[in-house]
């Protein structure tokens, strides 16, 4: 027989009340020298959206020329893989960073799949994410740029120079109190567009959202964009037995590209353990609530009571 009460999916991964992506455009080298280190040191993970004809070369910006700079260097591949390896996200912005809009078909091919490849390339990970330059796009080019990918940037809030602690935290609060996907964009972070006039207040942030992750999931774009399409995108049939629960999740995206693992919750059941095919899944509890994380496109969930 059906569940009376159906098992549901949480709005976010770990039944997080919000989920906050920080996103770091142009592949800038202070990237990896400062924000990629302090992310490492608080056990976060972010994304890096790359121009790859400027890999190891320099980026140059009107505030560089106001300081006296003359160009902002760039990450080189090494840093890269050194960032992917960690698990951090390295997506697209484009092979020289055009606005889509104003290229041809052929153009448009180069300057989007020439960046997957060499990204793919260099660092053994294919960019399932694409970054508009300039937030340049139309529904041709979005539809183009967003295939065989988990999400293109079409929203973002940003965080750089004009941004103190207090409003950054504030955004955090607002999207745990608003139960929102909220997507935070910076470049420079020492120096280059955009620049904080003093990095300490990016890492005085990152460390207030350290203290609330039991309620917001700080997660790469990719693993964002992929939960939400999922969760949107599966439905659970329950069957109620004599000694549990099976459940068949069923999801339409194709699971070469969406493999986020999605949160069932549990709550008002006595369940001892779980599996999915043959492997064990582990039952946790976050803010009073029971879950646990499972495959969408793994099988049939077995869940035995006490």
């Amino acid at each position: 027989m059906l569940c009376a009460q159906p098992l549901s999916i949480a709005r976010f991964w770990g039944n997080r009340h919000a989920a906050v992506s920080y996103t770091f455009d142009d592949g800038l080298q202070d990237q990896y020298t400062l924000a990629f280190q302090e992310l490492r040191h608080r056990g976060l993970k972010a994304t890096f959206a790359i121009i790859g004809s400027k890999v190891g070369g320099v980026m140059h910006s009107s505030q560089d020329q106001a300081m006296g700079i003359s160009g902002t260097p760039c990450m080189t591949w090494d840093m890269l893989r050194e960032m992917a390896a960690d698990g951090q996200e390295i997506s697209s912005h484009g092979w020289e960073h055009k606005k889509v809009t104003r290229l041809t078909r052929e153009q448009l091919r180069y300057e989007v799949q020439h960046n997957d490849s060499i990204i793919y390339e260099q660092t053994g990970c294919f960019p399932r994410t694409y970054f508009f330059p300039g937030n340049s796009r139309d529904s041709a080019t979005l539809a183009f740029c967003g295939q065989d990918r988990v999400g293109c940037r079409t929203f973002q809030i940003a965080i750089g120079a004009r941004r103190d602690s207090t409003w950054l935290n504030s955004w955090v609060d607002t999207l745990i109190q608003q139960g929102q996907w909220g997507v935070g964009m910076t470049h420079g972070i020492a120096m280059g567009y955009d620049h904080f006039a003093d990095p300490q207040t990016l890492w005085s942030h990152l460390d207030y959202v350290c203290t609330r992750q039991d309620l917001v999931w700080v997660a790469t774009f990719h693993d964002a964009a992929a939960y939400i399409k999922e969760r949107d995108n599966t439905q659970l049939n329950v069957k109620q037995t004599r000694h549990g629960f099976e459940i068949k999740p069923s999801c339409s995206l194709s699971p070469d590209i969406f493999c986020q693992p999605l949160t069932l919750l549990l709550d008002g059941l006595d369940v001892s353990t779980a599996r999915q095919g043959r492997k064990p899944l582990e039952i946790y509890n976050n803010n009073g609530h029971t879950m646990l994380d499972f495959d969408p496109h793994g099988g049939k969930i077995i869940l035995k009571n006490r």
